[in-house]
């Protein structure tokens, strides 16, 4: 279900809802005043993958989940059965 955001015509107060595609236009009451929002459109935020890390198993430090995937290739590990199983 995604999540849509309500502006406060009152307050101004921003509300953040589950909602069906269906039902998005339907906007809620305001969380702190009861006033009538609005659906307003929301930026997407980029945000990492996967913060950095130091993987003990792989000996190397892991910056996303691709580079995750490109060093367990380059050493030969299967993500289902480790180095040398088969």
């Amino acid at each position: 279900m995604p999540i849509y955001e309500y502006a406060c015509r009152k307050c101004g107060e921003i509300t953040e809802k589950y909602r069906l595609v269906k039902d998005r236009d339907e906007a809620p009451e305001c969380e702190i005043c009861g006033g009538m929002t609005r659906k307003i459109l929301s930026i997407s935020r980029p945000h990492s993958d996967l913060d950095p890390y130091y993987d003990d198993n792989l000996e190397s430090h892991i910056k996303s989940k691709q580079h995750r995937k490109q060093v367990m290739k380059e050493k030969g590990v299967s993500e289902k059965f480790g180095k040398g199983w088969r």
